[in-house]
């Protein structure tokens, strides 16, 4: 999928803030997505705790995934992406980031490899949901399961700079 222009300020959802696909990196079997929560409303926005994400096929039915609150099961302990949640609050134009991480592993031949197509990402329980598309999709294997990191803020990233990958 080629990368689309930031979409104008305009293009702001009610919520006031945009999730769209960060980096991403793949060693392994181990994969890493980036996820990133840009502030493009007026005022402040607070996340504390994990977002909420759901694995879609590409009929954007959802696909029987674990999700993990934190990453540490799939990779271990690891500096930026462990740790418990900390309060994050957004200025206009700041954004937070998380990751989801996954292997690709085959371990279980009575299921099929899943591939999730898109994620539904929520920046908090109870918040609208938004759908994003990763590249080429999250390959699990038959694990089955994905973590997710906790929300922390970006110190290098304003809503300009954002990677944004609107879905068809």
């Amino acid at each position: 999928m080629a990368a689309s222009p930031p979409p104008s300020a305009a293009a702001c959802p009610p919520e006031g803030v945009r999730v769209a696909v960060g980096d991403g990196d793949a060693a392994a079997g181990l994969r890493v997505l980036g996820v990133t929560l840009t502030n493009c409303g007026r005022g402040t926005y607070r996340v504390d705790g994990y977002p909420v994400v759901r694995s879609l096929d590409e009929d954007r039915a959802v696909l029987d995934v674990n999700v993990l609150k934190g990453v540490e099961e799939i990779t271990g302990s690891v500096p930026d992406w462990s740790g418990p949640p900390k309060p994050v609050t957004l200025k206009p134009g700041q954004r937070a980031t998380t990751v989801v991480a996954w292997r690709n592993t085959y371990d279980d031949i009575r299921n099929g490899p899943v591939t999730v197509k898109y994620l539904e990402v929520a920046p908090l329980a109870g918040r609208p949901a938004q759908v994003i598309a990763p590249d080429g999709g999250l390959d699990l294997g038959s694990t089955g399961r994905i973590g997710v990191s906790p929300w922390r803020l970006d110190p290098n990233a304003s809503a300009s700079t954002a990677p944004a990958r609107p879905v068809p």
